[in-house]
């Protein structure tokens, strides 16, 4: 039981510091040049952290047999909407 918190804690923590990674890589403009003084060109980004945190709410409440996974899909699925909320604007 208690190797697997740690598994939990270890994918919770390389998930997180992946997910705030690639939210502020692609937030502050990707590897275009930002020609404003603003950080964070697009900020719509930052949704990648929330659908994030929703897959880390189904891992702490146990909703699926594979929570694991679904934490580790909500970083890619959360980088899908933010693409097509970016576009449509």
């Amino acid at each position: 039981m208690k190797s697997n918190k740690v598994k939990m804690t270890l994918h919770t923590v390389l998930s997180g510091i992946i997910a705030i990674l690639v939210a502020t890589f692609f937030a502050s403009g990707a590897i275009a040049e930002n020609y404003t003084d603003d950080t964070f060109v697009a900020p719509i980004f930052f949704l990648i952290i929330v659908f994030w945190f929703v897959g880390v709410l189904f891992l702490v409440f146990r909703k699926f047999h594979t929570s694991v996974r679904i934490m580790w899909l909500s970083i890619p699925i959360g980088m899908v909407i933010a693409f097509l909320l970016a576009a449509s604007r």
